[in-house]
């Protein structure tokens, strides 16, 4: 397509993209609307993003984005044959069932029009919107960590109770602008993928705004209490690393940035008493996590990522062909079943997927998703030495998400959709729609 084509087609998209743009804000705020704003709400706001969902994909069609493929389809089918088996010969709550196929038919499209609507501008341009939030989202981290749970800061959704969740040391995990620690976590993820990026890359970004971003990440780890927070960042630097080795100027570069990072901590060390306990805490918890479960923390934080994998697979072949469970694994759905906020089915995704919808079509949910992370990452990879880069260092926090992610839980679903769909815009350079489909 050329010049004078794009310039015509990039007005057109222009609703879209604010679209895009609302539900991702509203995966960072729904938290704090939930709590602060409006907690008489907080039920009907956990799907506060779908009508933006449903409204994108009506769009999307209108504007013949070209974004329904097999990964698409293969979701669709399999979500409303379970969804039919779940009205007639499961448990026939239509609200549940309808609020656990949302996920396939809502929210999972939305990777592939957020990959044909957005161009790689368009991604950098939420990156850097990211690297400032990230600092002012590290502050409310930091009077959530020292407050005690009865603030306001740390009120519950709701308006009710304490979002904090058990720390070490009598400090709670704080969410953030989020309902819980794992969207906070995810949160701190995504902002590190534009963090090593930056560092790394010859796109401009204010350099002020990179150092107070980068200062902010490190000094907020070890106040989140999250393992998980620290490992998916780590995650998220190997695969720059892994992106970066391909001449001596990355390599150089790269060296640089290791250094930043180096000095930054030592600095923190040194002349920060927060960021001392912050990590004091933090390494009592890695170590009563290691005294219970026996081993250290590298093993700990892998057996736990193997078991969640490979546990449901096996534990699928002990599901029956078809499962009439749809929307029983989820919280809301458990809650609407029996008055009650429980695992009704498994706290792993694999496991939901598996005792919601049997092996045929939980199973078939699951190579999807598989199939759909190794796919991009490969993807990225083979993309030409200057333009692997950013796809390359988001699947570092979206291949995981895509893979394991529990999309039962809306700030979980909401960040995997936008980081997976971050993936496939930043393959290309413009924000017109591919020709084909090339995942």
């Amino acid at each position: 397509m050329n010049i004078t084509a794009e310039l015509e087609v990039e007005p057109a998209y222009k609703s879209l993209k604010v679209a895009i743009w609302a539900y991702f804000l509203l995966w960072i705020f729904e938290g704090a609307l939930r709590k602060w704003v409006l907690p008489t709400f907080a039920t009907p706001l956990l799907v506060v993003r779908d009508p933006i969902a449903i409204y994108i994909i009506i769009r999307a069609f209108y504007l013949n984005v070209k974004f329904v493929n097999s990964y698409v389809i293969f979701g669709l089918i399999f979500t409303l044959f379970s969804l039919a088996i779940t009205l007639t010969f499961g448990h026939a709550n239509l609200f549940v069932g309808l609020y656990g196929a949302r996920i396939m038919l809502l929210h999972f499209p939305l990777i592939f029009i957020i990959g044909q609507v957005f161009s790689k501008e368009d991604v950098l341009r939420i990156g850097r919107f990211l690297l400032l939030l990230n600092i002012f989202m590290t502050i409310v981290v930091y009077f959530q960590f020292s407050s005690p749970q009865t603030a306001f800061i740390n009120i519950g959704v709701g308006g009710e109770g304490s979002a904090g969740f058990s720390g070490a040391m009598g400090y709670s995990r704080p969410p953030g602008t989020f309902s819980f620690i794992s969207g906070l976590s995810n949160f701190y993820t995504a902002a590190s993928v534009f963090v090593f990026y930056f560092w790394l890359s010859k796109d401009s970004c204010s350099k002020v705004l990179l150092y107070l971003s980068t200062i902010a990440l490190v000094v907020a780890l070890p106040l989140t209490i999250s393992r998980g927070a620290v490992v998916a960042v780590a995650i998220v630097g190997l695969f720059a690393i892994i992106a970066s080795v391909t001449s001596g100027k990355m390599i150089f570069k790269l060296l640089i940035s290791a250094a930043v990072f180096y000095l930054v901590i030592a600095l923190l060390q040194s002349y920060s008493t927060l960021f001392n306990l912050g990590t004091e805490v933090f390494m009592d918890r890695v170590d009563s996590v290691n005294n219970a479960t026996g081993g250290g923390f590298t093993d700990s934080i892998f057996l736990r990522a193997v078991n969640e994998f490979v546990r449901p697979i096996l534990d699928l072949f002990n599901q029956p062909m078809f499962s009439g469970n749809l929307g029983m694994g989820t919280n809301a759905g458990a809650q609407m079943l029996t008055g009650k906020t429980k695992f009704l089915v498994s706290e792993t995704e694999f496991g939901r997927l598996g005792g919601e919808q049997g092996i045929i079509f939980g199973g078939g949910l699951m190579v999807l998703r598989i199939f759909l992370a190794i796919s991009i990452a490969v993807k990225s990879l083979r993309l030409p030495q200057e333009e692997k880069l950013l796809p390359f260092i988001i699947c570092g926090a979206a291949c995981i998400a895509i893979f394991q992610g529990q999309w039962a839980q809306p700030s979980i679903l909401g960040y995997s959709i936008i980081m997976a769909g971050f993936v496939v815009a930043s393959m290309k350079k413009t924000g017109i729609p591919l020709q084909k489909d090339t995942l």
